[in-house]
This record gives structure tokens, C-alpha cells and sequence, in this order.
């Protein structure tokens, strides 16, 4: 299980087929889902996928394919993330669960590995046996970073934005307009592995064993983050999971990365902890509304 604090954004769920014995499916792609959500909190399944995720779109469109045949009646599917709460070490990849019940074997084929990679499976073909039966990825899912780091946290600054009036100049005003606040969200992991900092560490087997994933998985690096921050994407920042307490307390906060333009490198946002094995974020700013 992967572990927080995390950052997610939205990408686009890449259309696949689902297929049984007597025919197919279509199903087209999506734009805008989630790389990470949860719909419920603890101790109710809390890490059943939020309806605008990847995860909660490959189950709904699986569940809902109206599928040619009398054997392919009562296919059901339902989808989790693999995520411990708090920020307890962990070092396994963010992967998703899927369950599926079905009468009859299914099989679900995607256009190329890239596409199989978002959802994260390893494969461009999945073959689900019937009856009720548990699938999970190989690799992590797209749009999301989980450091796994020893610990962490997101530390929140507010500042006022504020400018003086013109007055001001000859000591003859003090005003101040004020023009609304502003938050600094500062993204802290402490000792990670240089398995989820950029893709070469991914793809060497020696880096990849000790982040717990697999040396194909493109995804979870901080260099796939910082490729997604440059086109403007918003961020979803997960400090810890929430937990219940009477009312649903907020779980994230979003946030954009400004600092993106000035820094071009994985490594500017991080310092080795024990190089080259192990690295921390540092200073690694966000801006979000309050």
C-alpha cells in the first residue's frame, strides 16, 4: 500500500473493449478523472474510488457494459485504491483493486501499453475469470505521486495579499487596500526512494526493488509531476486520509504549482537523504485559494 501525503491530478482514462464469448463493448475514453479520490471514510471501505477517478471509471464501465449473450447477465464491478492511512512507512506502489462478478469470463484489451499503463495494468489485454474474482494493477495509476517516504506532511502558510496606497510615498497616508489572501502549501517527505523521484531511478531494478515496484511502471515519479504541473494543471494535495468524526471533514486541498517555470529538474525539488538511494522534498511550493 502506497501512503500520504500525496498529490494527484486529473488525466484522461484511455478508452478500451470489453469482451466476453459471444461479443464486445466499446468503451470510449474520458477526460478529466482523478489519479486518486476515496468516496467513503473510515471504518466503512474507506478506500472505495471517488466517482470522478480513474479507478471508479474502469468499474462503472465495466459494470454497466451491456455485454452480448445470455452468459455475460450479472456483471458487477466495484473498484478500491490501495493506500494505508496516516504516513506510516510504505513502499509499495498506489495501485487500484478491481472486483468484478460475472456468469462468464471477461476480457478487457487496450489500444497499446501506454493506455493499459494510466489504469495501471501492465498488459494491453486483461482476462478476468468468471464468477466473483479479484483483479489488482501491477503498476501504479496514472495522475497520482506518492513519494512513500519515511514520513511527511503539508504544511499550510496563509498570506494576505495587500497594497499600499499611493500616499504612502510622501508619509502622509498609511492605508492599506487589501486584496485577499492566499496559501503556501509546502509538500514535505523525508526520506523516499530515488525509486519514485524520476524515471531512470524507476527503470533500474535495484532502485525499483527498493521502492517496491515494478521497473516497466511509468508512473508515481516526481518527474511525472512536474511534467503535469507544467501545462497548469490544478493539484488535489492529500495531507492524510480523513477520518470520521461526526461530519465529512475536508481530505484535500487544491493547488497549483507556481515555481514550476524556474525549476526544470526532479532533483531541484529534492536533496539527497543518502545519495543515490534515498532523497527528501525540499521546498517544494504550491498556491492555493484559502
Amino acid at each position: 500500500m502506497a501512503n500520504f501525503p500525496l498529490a494527484t491530478w486529473q488525466v484522461t482514462a484511455p478508452a478500451f473493449t470489453v469482451a466476453n464469448a459471444v461479443g464486445s463493448v466499446p468503451i470510449p475514453a474520458a477526460t478529466g478523472k482523478w489519479g486518486f479520490g476515496v468516496m467513503n471514510l473510515p471504518p466503512v471501505t474507506p478506500n472505495t474510488a471517488a466517482t470522478d477517478t480513474i479507478a471508479y471509471h474502469l468499474a462503472d464501465a465495466i459494470g454497466n457494459a451491456a455485454l452480448p449473450g445470455p452468459i455475460s447477465l450479472g456483471i458487477g464491478a466495484a473498484s478500491t485504491y490501495n493506500v494505508a492511512p496516516g504516513t506510516n512507512p510504505s513502499t509499495s506502489p498506489l495501485t487500484l483493486t478491481l472486483a468484478t462478478a460475472s456468469a462468464s469470463a471477461i476480457t478487457l484489451t487496450f489500444a497499446d501499453l501506454a493506455a493499459a499503463a494510466v489504469y495501471g495494468f501492465a498488459s494491453t489485454t486483461v482476462s478476468i475469470a468468471s464468477g466473483s474474482q479479484s483483479t489488482t494493477a501491477t503498476f501504479n495509476v496514472g495522475g497520482v505521486w506518492s513519494p512513500c517516504g519515511v514520513a511527511g506532511d503539508l504544511r499550510r502558510t496563509t498570506r494576505q495579499r495587500a497594497a499600499a496606497s499611493s500616499s504612502d510615498m510622501s508619509g502622509v497616508s498609511t492605508d492599506v487596500v487589501n486584496w485577499g489572501e492566499v496559501a503556501d502549501l509546502e509538500f514535505l517527505s523525508s526520506v523516499f526512494p530515488a525509486g519514485n523521484l524520476t524515471r531512470w531511478f524507476a527503470s533500474t531494478q535495484i532502485y525499483a526493488t527498493a521502492a517496491g515496484r515494478n521497473v516497466a511502471d511509468p508512473n508515481n515519479t516526481l518527474e511525472g509531476l512536474l511534467q503535469a504541473a507544467a501545462t497548469g494543471v490544478t493539484f488535489r494535495l492529500y495531507r492524510q486520509q480523513a477520518i470520521a468524526s461526526g461530519t465529512t471533514p475536508t481530505t484535500y486541498v487544491e493547488a497549483r504549482m507556481p515555481t514550476i517555470s524556474s525549476k526544470s529538474a526532479a532533483e531541484d525539488y529534492t536533496s539527497a537523504v543518502d545519495e543515490p538511494r534515498l532523497w527528501s522534498t525540499a521546498g517544494m511550493i504550491f498556491r492555493g485559494s484559502t
